[in-house]
């Protein structure tokens, strides 16, 4: 269904939240209240944007303007989300769509630099047909770009993968990535992934206080659950004694800032025992979130399907879709260039915030989540990076102006 895109924000808030109304089941929200929760915004982000205007662009350039519809949008997934967290009895109030996007670059030091990524981990790379985001956070990565690309890398790494790709078509780069398992992605590719619901059933019936078991890392998963224990549920952290959660490593103030409040506990997946208090976890769970890839739950005897027919919710974060893509690595600068959330400046692409996509991703599957609770729902969500930064810009790479 094709709908008209909005400059007027309440115009674009209420377009919003029923393009993420129809994945949920129906007749939860009026449209009367759909235009309520579209009014209720006092200010709406205006530009320039404190903490996001030092996030786009390289040091000491300033934009005049920047297109903003994608975080009007972002404003009314939380407007929704707020109000599912009040009549599930949570409190009023919260963090804006705003505060999300900005607030883990303070704690690590990040800010913009144009073509790479505020972390320095992704960069905009341009092949013979198109430009790619390669993102390289961790040394496994790193370490794979010579199979990557079939050349011996001694010098500066990104020189090398510039010159490759300056010869190479997009595809070949992007097969081959997939492959390695690195987190490459295509700018705009995600025009045709979207975020879906399952096997809902209205089997479902939730305490005022479900258990929710959280087996992601990072931040998308753990922001989700974060929105669930603020709204009264009691979460359950759960990592990999021998993998533990990648937010520990140098994120310790954001990761106690995600996780406060949850109980945290380690297993051995490896083992029969731990594999085994896994499986009673989940099994007494009425709401799981996870970011693995499906064969990994499987090989420890976990079914997210049959979770969902006994009447759980079940909600899967991947970078571009547990269905479409169950084993594509990603990460959320390059899954948010996949779904053109970059920021245009004459013929120059830039990074637009943080791993914007994480945020995103993760207040939208709150969302979702919370919908499927209040519904009495059961259900299994899948959410991915790519999909939610599409579903934010409409595949419009959001345009920028120079002073």
């Amino acid at each position: 269904m094709q709908r008209k895109d909005f400059n007027d924000p309440i115009a674009t808030s209420i377009d919003h939240l029923e393009r993420i109304l129809e994945i949920l089941p129906t007749g939860l929200v009026d449209k009367k209240l759909v235009t309520q929760l579209s009014e209720i915004n006092p200010r709406w982000p205006t530009w320039p944007s404190p903490g996001l205007s030092n996030l786009i662009g390289p040091p000491r350039v300033a934009l005049k303007g920047f297109d903003l519809r994608w975080l009007h949008r972002f404003e009314s997934t939380i407007s929704l989300l707020n109000y599912f967290v009040r009549s599930l009895g949570g409190p009023s109030g919260g963090p804006s769509g705003h505060s999300l996007i900005v607030e883990r670059a303070p704690f690590l030091g990040h800010r913009g630099w144009g073509e790479t990524s505020a972390g320095g981990s992704c960069r905009l790379v341009k092949t013979l047909d198109a430009t790619l985001a390669v993102n390289l956070p961790r040394q496994e990565d790193i370490s794979s770009v010579s199979a990557w690309l079939q050349a011996e890398v001694k010098d500066d790494i990104w020189s090398v993968i510039q010159s490759y790709a300056s010869n190479s078509s997009s595809q070949f780069l992007l097969e081959r990535a997939k492959l390695l398992g690195l987190a490459v992605s295509e700018v705009g590719e995600a025009k045709d992934m979207t975020i879906e619901i399952t096997r809902k059933s209205s089997i479902a019936a939730y305490s005022r206080q479900p258990k929710v078991v959280d087996l992601s890392s990072m931040w998308a998963g753990p922001l989700c659950s974060w929105f669930l224990m603020r709204s009264g549920a009691e979460v359950i952290k759960i990592e990999s004694s021998k993998r533990p959660d990648r937010g520990r490593l140098n994120q310790t103030p954001f990761f106690q800032r995600l996780n406060k409040g949850k109980s945290i506990t380690a297993f051995d997946f490896d083992s029969k025992l731990g594999k085994s208090q896994l499986q009673k976890h989940i099994r007494e769970a009425d709401i799981v979130i996870e970011s693995s890839r499906p064969r990994a739950m499987e090989n420890m005897g976990i079914s997210a399907e049959e979770e969902v027919d006994r009447g759980a919710i079940w909600c899967s974060i991947t970078g571009y879709g547990r269905n479409l893509h169950p084993n594509r690595v990603g990460f959320g600068d390059d899954a948010a260039a996949a779904g053109c959330l970059l920021a245009q400046v004459d013929k120059s692409l830039w990074f637009v915030g943080d791993a914007t996509a994480d945020p995103l991703t993760g207040a939208t599957a709150a969302a979702l989540t919370h919908g499927l609770w209040f519904a009495g729902s059961s259900g299994l969500i899948d959410i991915s990076l790519a999909a939610t930064s599409h579903m934010h810009t409409h595949g419009v790479i959001p345009k920028g102006i120079m002073w």
